[in-house]
């Protein structure tokens, strides 16, 4: 036994010895092979191309490949159909898209196992992909793992297929937040080409393509203005605007005298005077930066445009007439009743239509007060007050033509009576948050009496005919039914006012945002104020659907109350990049913005409802 097992260990070792003496030579391709399975072929190295993404942006992750001395893998495109591909396969989260999967350039070589040149990589290769984050995307930090699937082969074999893995996290940011390119010696100039062999780029960063300066770097400020242009003709369906419509035509119906170029006249006044107001605002905010209608805020301001409706409304009815210094009168050889009432209407309603910015309004405020040059802001605004002005000139030139269909009568001057009750219940609706909802409603339940009374049994406005007759009773019936509607119906507005409840809002406090991002609660920001009259629509049919009201639970409902504008509220505006009120702003359980769903302007209860179930899931 003891024989047989020393003949063992001797012909053990002499084995041994005669493979290292095989092997040791063979210092080149065959050892490599034999080793080479002990070890990574190819490592890999995942880099990302900038240090934040935003949400609709583009930008490169980057695969380095390094391949082992010796050795070389295919292409992702062999020129012999019986190679294997090198492919690349990133994998990412829900809303990160890959647009596309860039390769390197290959070599050309030939090999001592090919009869020609084959299409490959060696050494140190970079793969890519490009992609875009989602509009939807929240903030936050993803991870993102790229596969490459390849064949490596040396100048004598080739060895089983394999696969290596790189891992990198991506960041996505707020708007607010600054971005820079990493890796710049890699990025600067991507080492990937398309089948043409051009470089192939990624989209630069850019906010929101529906912002201003974003159109602006896009397509000129022509076509900035022609939607600015646009954007002031769709202003005219807000209500501080629409119910101006009627009365308007009323008025230069009433000073037309069937004359076109006097009506076109006191329209270009009415629309001039609005322009000059807007102007002077839009140069404001380019200086300032300030909210958009802030001047609401001020108790007196708003008095003052409620007495300016009242005095308006007495107008209407005959008591006075605005008209030019009867130097001017004289300069144009004729007299110009109206024309300095068409310019103060004008330079009123500018004021008027404030408060209810838009979307569009408030991105170009955005615009003009980062900008901070005073003429672009001055030519903005101006451009949007003549989109809001022109329909009033067609209006009041079609007025002149209606007016004239008729004949005239003092049936024209009954028209203007209501107008003038319209006017006193639109002084009513500015000052509401003055004097409060149920005076208000009060208001208006008393001014619809006083109109249907008036109008139609009181006035004596003499006008043969037995259909005036009719109207005049028609009028005078609606107003009344109107009042009981809204001053003593259980269901009237009188009654509604104080009865709807809605989100039990909690003041804002920078404590209250912390201790809501430590428990991993996402809260919703309500920025408003006294004199904001799309933030009243919000509170009393948006924030007042049951719905909405059970989604509120789910997270915390914070509310700024922007009305005063002393340091903290300067503090808040800058801190959130607030332009214009309302804006209503998400913030996730990490505590960052999700910069996709803030809105501008009101909305109705199903969008709020869509975007607050997004921020909790």
């Amino acid at each position: 036994m003891g024989q047989a097992s020393r003949f063992n260990i001797t012909s053990f070792t002499i084995i041994t010895a005669l493979c290292i003496s095989l092997v040791l030579p063979l210092h080149g391709p065959l050892a490599q092979q034999i080793l080479m399975p002990f070890g990574e072929l190819v490592d890999a190295e995942a880099r990302i191309s900038l240090s934040i993404f935003h949400p609709g942006a583009e930008g490169y992750i980057a695969i380095t490949a390094a391949i082992s001395d010796g050795w070389h893998i295919n292409s992702h495109q062999p020129l012999e159909s019986y190679l294997i591909p090198t492919v690349l396969e990133i994998k990412a989260p829900d809303g990160i898209e890959i647009v596309r999967i860039l390769y390197p350039e290959p070599a050309l070589e030939k090999l001592d196992i090919s009869d020609s040149k084959m299409s490959l990589y060696h050494g140190e290769v970079t793969f890519g992909g490009l992609l875009r984050i989602g509009d939807d995307v929240a903030p936050g930090t993803y991870r993102m793992t790229a596969i490459l699937r390849y064949q490596g082969c040396n100048n004598l074999t080739c060895l089983e297929p394999s696969r290596t893995t790189a891992v990198a996290t991506l960041r996505v940011g707020s708007l607010n937040e600054a971005t820079e390119t990493l890796h710049h010696e890699l990025f600067s100039q991507p080492p990937f080409v398309d089948e043409e062999g051009k470089p192939i780029t990624a989209k630069p960063v850019e906010a929101d393509k529906a912002e201003i300066g974003g159109i602006i770097a896009n397509r000129g400020l022509f076509f900035a203005l022609l939607l600015i242009f646009l954007g002031g003709l769709a202003l005219n369906l807000t209500p501080c605007i629409y119910p101006l419509i009627p009365i308007t035509i009323s008025y230069f119906g009433g000073q037309a005298g069937g004359r076109t170029s006097r009506i076109f006249f006191l329209a270009l006044l009415y629309v001039l005077g609005m322009s000059l107001t807007y102007s002077i605002l839009g140069t404001i905010a380019a200086t300032t930066g300030e909210l958009f209608g802030s001047a609401m805020q001020n108790p007196w301001v708003v008095g003052f445009i409620a007495a300016v409706l009242v005095g308006l409304a007495t107008s209407m009815f005959g008591l006075w007439e605005l008209r030019l210094p009867m130097f001017v009168a004289r300069g144009t050889g004729t007299a110009k009743s109206g024309y300095l009432g068409a310019l103060f209407m004008g330079l009123t309603v500018g004021i008027v239509a404030a408060p209810c910015i838009g979307p569009f309004v408030l991105g170009l405020l955005t615009y003009v007060g980062e900008k901070g040059q005073p003429l672009l802001g001055f030519l903005m605004f101006f451009t949007l007050a003549w989109g809001i002005g022109i329909p009033f000139l067609v209006l009041g030139m079609i007025s002149g033509s209606i007016s004239r269909l008729p004949r005239s009568g003092n049936w024209m001057i009954w028209v203007r009576k209501i107008f003038g009750f319209v006017l006193i219940a639109m002084a009513l609706y500015f000052a509401r948050h003055l004097i409060g909802s149920r005076l208000s409603a009060l208001g208006y339940g008393l001014t619809a009496l006083a109109a249907g009374i008036y109008l139609g049994w009181l006035d004596r406005t003499a006008e043969s005919g037995r259909g005036f007759s009719v109207i005049r009773r028609v009028v005078g019936v609606v107003g009344v039914a109107t009042a009981i509607a809204i001053i003593a119906l259980p269901g009237g507005p009188f009654r509604a006012a104080t009865e709807k409840p809605g989100i039990e809002w909690i003041p804002f406090s920078e404590e209250s945002l912390v201790e809501a991002v430590e428990n991993e609660k996402p809260v919703m920001i309500d920025f408003t104020a006294d004199w904001c009259i799309p933030c009243h629509e919000l509170d009393h049919k948006s924030f007042t659907d049951p719905t909405v009201i059970e989604l509120s639970k789910s997270l915390l409902p914070l509310k700024v109350d922007l009305t005063k504008h002393g340091d903290r509220e300067k503090k808040i505006k800058k801190d959130y990049k607030i332009f214009g009120v309302p804006t209503i702003i998400f913030i996730d359980q990490s505590g960052n913005e999700m910069t996709n769903l803030r809105i501008t302007g009101f909305v109705g209860p199903e969008e709020i409802r869509k975007r607050m179930q997004r921020l909790i899931r």
